[in-house]
């Protein structure tokens, strides 16, 4: 931009530029005041009007008084580029100032002009700004619901004149994204897309693919209406030597997403969205910031599409699966592929109406168990002990949260783990919330599994055992109960099983907690592979809980001088550690385990 005045960007974050493209610091609810004006046909409105708008919770003398000095402000923009707004005693008019709205006049016109204004309303008007209650934010939704209602009208319109149908489609599922049933927009996604939209039958007759099911899954009256699930496919990353099989599998993911807009039972996230959402960590704020409730998340690996649907407000696996993909057959693989996850979704999704109900009615417990969910995947007290405060403030909200009660035996077991001070109270505690969880919810594999922990460390190695075998066939892709499994089978002197189960969890869980490092360090060391126990060890975030093992590894490597290192490093951080009273209640099957892991710490010089 060259010469004198300003631009105004009102899709995504408001700001305000001068001729020289530099953003221009003014005040927010000036900015406010600028959009309202250049957004209306006169591009003026009257000093009482924008009083009442801007701040409707101040007196009439209040609000006439921050106008005034927020004018002020206004008309002194420290920039060359003119008034960007003038004002008389009764009436403020808009200044040289131009619009990303007017990218917004003309969608129906060229194919050009209609990408522009659809990259505009992904954006969403006024999205990040700070809106006064009110009238004003009354405003703002009556002009998205407009933006939506023209771009809606142009993409029917362009449907015979635009030759991308790959921009077609990506419009039609943003739109379903707001209106999953909107039957023309469902209708237009059919004909544009590459196939017919994927053949899906409803659970409730599942069959061959033949119909693609739109029915709602229970008639309701509309005072009954409750918001439908909302499910957000999350296409792979790039992975491998091939780009072939990645690009496949993300086309299937596209192809699955394209034909679940056709289902009303659900509000599935365009493929644009969930790209952008792919890589993040928080699982409460991107359920709190996008309404997602459930998640398909996907990984390439040498095996395959690994597949995984994720209940995101209690972070449960209700569905995983496997689909090798080769170079050979790639069209027919992509079909069936994409028509056995599309069922598996709409299957699970349809039928967790009850829980997708619960979260409804309790949203504050299922945040704050995700809050605690977090702060689990660490190892130290410190984390632990917020995790426990976050648990119990959920069962604050729902005292039978099932997912909230395992978390609560999962905070003991790690505090008995790390204080090494074989306190019988902590694994009692933990085993009372574990039981009260299956009560809660029998079919919850990380109840089950905590069960199977707690067994473990009080010596039972057949109960646990017994549990975690329940808790993996309930969830066979459930990364958590593969790693605990795994530990229980190193303590049953199972140190190369244990590690297969590992490699299994570190493949579904790449982000791996520091516990599964840990658990592979100690089979490792069962193993005799102590470079490769160091190795795990060192991969760890939080690398203290490892310390032990690190110690003895050097130690039985002959590196005393490490080994003394570590033991010091351990000591520091508890200086109450036995060896002998630790191995005593570390339950493990064989008495040789015990002896190897004893000559190593008793060598690093504890």
């Amino acid at each position: 931009m060259t010469g004198r005045g300003y631009h105004l960007q009102t899709f995504g974050e408001l700001r305000l530029t001068d001729a020289g493209g530099a953003v221009v610091v003014c005040p927010e609810r000036g900015l406010l005041i600028l959009a309202y004006l250049a957004a209306s046909e006169r591009e003026v409105a009257s000093r009482e009007k924008l009083a009442a708008l801007i701040w409707p919770e101040r007196e009439k003398a209040v609000a006439f008084n921050n106008l005034r000095s927020t004018l002020w402000r206004m008309r002194h923009l420290a920039t060359g580029g003119g008034l960007v707004l003038s004002a008389t005693e009764a009436e403020v008019t808009l200044g040289p100032v131009t619009s990303d709205l007017a990218d917004f006049e003309a969608p129906n016109g060229s194919e050009e002009d209609f990408r522009k204004a659809l990259s505009l309303w992904r954006e969403t008007f006024l999205a990040f700004a700070d809106l006064p209650p009110g009238r004003y934010a009354d405003w703002v939704a009556e002009k998205r619901r407009d933006f939506t209602a023209r771009l809606r009208g142009a993409l029917i319109d362009g449907e015979k004149r635009f030759s991308d149908r790959a921009i077609l489609r990506t419009a039609s599922m943003h739109l379903l994204e707001l209106e999953p049933a909107d039957t023309a927009i469902i209708g237009l996604l059919e004909r544009v897309s590459r196939s017919p939209l994927l053949e899906v039958a409803s659970p409730r007759a599942l069959s061959p693919p033949g119909a693609f099911s739109r029915e709602m899954p229970v008639e309701v009256s509309a005072p009954d209406m409750v918001p439908v699930p909302r499910v957000a496919l999350l296409p792979p990353a790039a992975f491998g030597s091939d780009p072939m099989l990645h690009a496949v599998s993300v086309a299937v993911i596209e192809d699955i997403t394209i034909g679940l807009c056709g289902l009303r039972s659900m509000s599935v996230v365009a493929p644009y969205t969930a790209e952008r959402i792919r890589d993040a960590t928080d699982k409460a704020a991107f359920l709190e910031k996008h309404g997602v409730t459930y998640a398909l998340d996907c990984h390439m690996s040498d095996l395959g599409l690994f597949t995984q649907l994720i209940f995101l407000p209690s972070d449960q696996i209700v569905w995983a699966e496997r689909f090798p993909i080769s170079p050979v057959g790639l069209l027919q693989q992509r079909e069936q592929i994409a028509f056995h996850i599309a069922r598996a979704v709409t299957h699970r999704v349809e039928t967790g109406q009850a829980e997708h109900l619960d979260y409804l009615a309790h949203p504050e417990a299922y945040y704050a168990y995700l809050g605690g969910l977090r702060h689990l995947s660490g190892l130290g007290l410190p984390e632990v002990r917020r995790a426990r405060r976050d648990f119990r403030e959920a069962l604050k909200h729902k005292q039978d949260l099932a997912p909230a009660l395992s978390g609560m035996a999962r905070t003991f077991v790690n505090e008995w783990l790390l204080t090494a001070r074989a306190d019988e109270e902590l694994l009692s505690s933990a085993e009372r919330y574990a039981r009260e969880a299956i009560e809660s919810s029998d079919g919850l594999p990380a109840a089950h599994r905590e069960v199977g922990v707690v067994k473990l460390y009080q010596g039972d190695l057949d109960e646990s055992l017994s549990s975690l075998d329940q808790a993996e066939q309930l969830s066979p892709h459930y990364a958590d109960v593969l790693y605990s499994h795994a530990d229980t089978l190193i303590h049953s002197s199972r140190p190369a099983e244990a590690l297969e189960k590992l490699d299994k969890a570190l493949s579904l869980n790449p982000l791996a907690p520091d516990a599964y490092l840990w658990s592979a360090a100690g089979a490792s060391y069962s193993l005799g592979q102590y470079q490769e126990c160091i190795g795990f060890v060192q991969r760890m975030k939080d690398k203290t809980p490892g310390g032990r093992l690190v110690a003895a590894s050097w130690a039985m490597l002959g590196n005393y001088k490490k080994a003394r290192h570590y033991r010091m490093r351990v000591l520091k951080a508890n200086p109450t550690f036995d060896v002998d009273k630790w191995l005593a209640v570390i339950p493990f099957k064989e008495q040789w385990q015990k002896d190897l892991y004893r000559e190593g710490l008793k060598k690093a010089g504890f």
